[in-house]
């Protein structure tokens, strides 16, 4: 019944960790304790820092996820409760020791840039080389100087890659938060058409099987349900890939709504390629390996080769007619150097091709799902002017009461299905500036 925000929860799972304690019961426990025991300080999550409310009818929902207290320390005892709510609390509530943190998309990919593990293991490979090098050797300065040169790009380039996986897990938890207001409000319409299916007869309630009715409020549980835990799952990538204490992203409150195409503005295909060709940090690999070839250097080139090209340090025996294993003879000959030459040359050409076909695919990605996008707004957009109409038919008793509520519940589940694709929408320019090696602009 509800699949709008099925991709957020499907791009959650992640077999990298375990999962965290849920935590969306554990800050509603804390708001609590934050307003009835004195001694513990207010924690201020103003609206600026919340996640995006869809509609003016969350704003309810929304304020009783508020962590801000302005009552009085209480001293009443709470009544007692049941041994097993005791235990569940016990086992959701995360522990608050300071100020909720708040993140910025930028800063997730920033922290997810800075503490790419792969980058940082290839920089310490090309300093580890560095130290085994002989400085009064001029061949190994000089293999020297194209492996850093390319190491360093190849670096850069999986922490482009890794801020870009953050960035995506950034809106993926962003939708997530939203998809489980979403719920809890169709939770809320679900609960007022049960109440006038109870009494259906006398106020002649269109469709007042209470049973169905329950079993459809079901389906709204399991989507809150699934919708908090994709939030965890989210969370703990997050952890992951920025290194940030699994503590502080488990409280911490995201900022930026869902990317739009209109807050980057046009996107062009010819200009989109053309930054890509000039940013790639992999074409300029593979670039500096071309320009930095020389006779000193030729093994460390055949490797390099190899790395970006896996296989292609021995299909250079085809290209050059020559027999399989002569690229196993001593590196100071002319011909062997030229053929490495133009091997990378072929190289150069063919990822060019590469990147120029994935940029054109990702501006049709962000367009294709702008425009899936608008048609949504505009069933939205239908469903409210009817919602409208029909409250005043209620008013005049030309529509029975309740009608209304039907059509709440179809908003809300538009409003699952605008989400979704809002949330294709901002995955796909987070993928159009990656292929443009402009991740973090």
């Amino acid at each position: 019944m509800i699949s709008a925000v099925k991709p957020a929860i499907q791009a959650a799972r992640s077999p990298a960790h375990r999962w965290i304690l849920p935590l969306i019961l554990g800050v509603g426990m804390m708001a609590v304790l934050s307003a009835q025991t004195p001694g513990i300080p207010n924690v201020d999550w103003s609206p600026a820092d919340s996640p995006e409310i869809a509609s003016p009818s969350d704003a309810n929902s929304t304020a009783e996820m508020t962590l801000t207290s302005t009552e009085q320390p209480s001293f009443e005892l709470d009544p007692p409760q049941p041994a097993e709510t005791l235990l569940m609390e016990t086992l959701v509530k995360p522990n608050l020791t300071g100020s909720v943190a708040s993140y910025t998309r930028q800063q997730v990919m920033q922290w997810a840039y800075d503490y790419s593990p792969e980058a940082n293991m290839i920089d310490q490979e090309s300093r580890a080389v560095a130290c085994g090098v002989d400085c009064d050797d001029d061949d190994a300065v000089c293999q020297l100087r194209l492996i850093r040169s390319v190491l360093a790009e190849i670096a850069l380039g999986r922490r482009s890659d890794d801020a870009a996986s953050a960035g995506k897990a950034y809106d993926r938890l962003v939708a997530a938060q939203l998809g489980k207001q979403i719920a809890q409000q169709g939770i809320v319409v679900q609960n007022r058409l049960i109440d006038l299916a109870n009494e259906a007869d006398r106020l002649g309630v269109p469709d007042g099987n209470v049973l169905q009715l329950q079993q459809a409020k079901l389906v709204w549980q399991d989507m809150e349900v699934q919708q908090s835990f994709a939030t965890q799952k989210l969370r703990q990538e997050l952890a992951r890939r920025t290194g940030r204490p699994e503590s502080e992203v488990a409280l911490a409150v995201t900022i930026d709504e869902l990317q739009s195409a209109e807050s980057v503005g046009s996107v062009d295909a010819s200009i989109s390629v053309g930054t890509a060709l000039a940013n790639r940090n992999d074409l300029k690999a593979v670039k500096k390996l071309c320009a930095g070839m020389r006779t000193c250097n030729l093994s460390s080139a055949r490797q390099l080769i190899g790395a970006l090209s896996p296989g292609a340090g021995l299909a250079i025996a085809s290209a050059t007619g020559k027999k399989l294993f002569s690229c196993l003879s001593p590196d100071s000959n002319t011909s062997d150097l030229n053929c490495r030459r133009q091997q990378c040359s072929l190289l150069r050409e063919s990822l060019s091709e590469v990147i120029r076909n994935e940029t054109l695919q990702a501006v049709l990605d962000v367009r294709l799902s702008n425009a899936r996008l608008g048609l949504i707004d505009r069933q939205l957009q239908w469903a409210e002017e009817r919602l409208a109409e029909t409250q005043a038919a209620i008013e005049l008793d030309q529509q029975p009461v309740g009608s209304d509520e039907l059509i709440r519940l179809e908003i809300e589940k538009l409003r699952g299905d605008q989400l979704a694709r809002r949330l294709d929408v901002s995955l796909a320019i987070t993928e159009w500036k990656r292929v443009q090696g402009i991740v973090l602009r």
